[in-house]
């Protein structure tokens, strides 16, 4: 039998209840680099929002579904990534959440075009069962893919096949960090957004400072990278066995590259909430990068 909890074991801290819902937006660096020690510390408090989580459950966000504990798996302690329910990790989530504060809810994002680079994972599929088909194009890279996805499209985040002004919305995760040329697939998503369109992303991010970690570079005369160092690999479900290198850690001075491939409002989004299933690992909460054309 599972033990239930006292009840006094479930009040959370005062410090867990300030991250039941908590979002702020930093335009740059400077704005962000004066809080990081105090959501460092606060990133100690993930294990009591961790109980919570598993006492009450969570709401996921944009559906409204509530989340019941025994429908949750923790994986680890990275909880950006661990913490998993209806195929969304925590990340996906902080997506989710930001997608209702910016259009209010399901029906309004079934009125825009989206774009989503990806088309094989959890939040693929929980996009493809709620948006309507015709208005929603997923994609993935499919350049020495390890086996035949003949019913998925393949595009190159630098040269997109899309017309000027295609969408409303692109929503790309976990990507930046494996692009070859990062400022070329900035132009690209640019031109391919509407004029008011928004990209929302979430990548590894080198939260602590402006610049980005290099990892790589590519050789556009021989089309093949050269390694800076010990080389990185992550998990990619089209290339199983060889992985996704990354060629950087993005800094934030991708919001200074965003600017200069043709947007006009950047920012970077904290996004921490137990009440939607929202956690991290090191700070408490997720980085989503939001750029407005």
């Amino acid at each position: 039998m599972v033990q239930t909890p006292e009840r006094s074991q479930l009040m959370p801290s005062e410090g867990v209840l300030a991250l039941h819902d908590h979002h702020h937006r930093y335009a740059n660096f400077n704005d962000f680099q004066p809080q990081l020690a105090g959501l460092l510390q606060q990133g100690s408090l993930l294990e009591d929002c961790i109980q919570v989580t598993q006492a009450l459950g969570f709401l996921e966000p944009l559906s409204g579904e509530h989340i019941p504990p025994e429908a949750i798996q923790i994986q680890g302690p990275n909880y950006r990534e661990s913490l998993i329910a209806n195929g969304l990790l925590s990340r996906n989530r902080a997506i989710l959440l930001l997608l209702e504060q910016l259009y209010g809810s399901m029906e309004d994002l079934r009125g825009q075009e989206v774009y989503l680079v990806e088309a094989l994972s959890g939040f693929a599929l929980w996009m493809r069962r709620r948006l309507e088909s015709e208005r929603l194009v997923c994609s993935e890279y499919l350049e020495a893919a390890e086996q035949a996805f003949s019913e998925i499209p393949h595009q190159d985040l630098c040269a997109l096949t899309f017309s000027d002004a295609s969408f409303d919305l692109v929503l790309c995760n976990e990507l930046f960090e494996h692009v070859q040329d990062l400022d070329l697939a900035f132009r690209e998503i640019a031109r391919v957004l509407r004029p008011g369109g928004r990209l929302l992303s979430t990548f590894p991010l080198a939260f602590g400072q402006q610049e980005s970690i290099k990892k790589a570079l590519y050789n556009t005369a021989t089309g093949e990278p050269v390694l800076i160092g010990e080389s990185e690999y992550h998990g990619d479900p089209v290339r199983p066995e060889a992985g996704s290198l990354v060629y950087r850690i993005p800094g934030w001075e991708v919001l200074n590259q965003l600017q200069a491939a043709g947007f006009a409002d950047v920012a970077i989004h904290h996004i921490v909430s137990w009440k939607h299933g929202v956690l991290g690992s090191d700070l408490p909460g997720v980085l989503v990068v939001e750029a407005q054309r």
